[in-house]
């Protein structure tokens, strides 16, 4: 099944911010391809400033580096891997959806269905 994993990470070093991501990323793929997962695409959307504060594991953030996923694996992968995501303090906040392949072989990342919704 294809799923698309969107996560926010935490900055820890304001002069090297995807420090944590490449971190994470590394931890998220690692934890798919060795479950028989398969990881089609990553794509990165840089250090952003949060729309409100975010406080986990008592410590507040105020700007996040945001990353897409997108990768195929079974349910279960699926729900030890969010499971990983939420207990993660580096993590702020992560999100999987699942996208249907019944029209599409390769449906394509969000962003790449948003441009080209607008094109039509």
């Amino acid at each position: 099944m294809y799923y698309e994993l969107f996560a926010i990470a935490r900055v820890s070093d304001p002069l090297n911010v995807a420090k944590e991501a490449k971190k994470i990323a590394s931890t998220v793929g690692k934890l798919i391809l060795n479950n028989r997962g398969v990881i089609r695409d990553i794509t990165s959307l840089g250090a952003k400033p949060l729309p409100e504060i975010i406080s986990k594991e008592q410590e507040r953030h105020f700007q996040g580096y945001s990353f897409i996923m997108g990768f195929d694996c079974s349910s279960r992968v699926q729900e030890q891997l969010l499971r990983t995501l939420r207990g993660d303090p580096r993590i702020l906040r992560s999100s999987i959806m699942k996208h249907d392949l019944k029209k599409t072989f390769n449906p394509g990342s969000s962003i790449e269905q948003a441009l080209q919704a607008n094109k039509h």
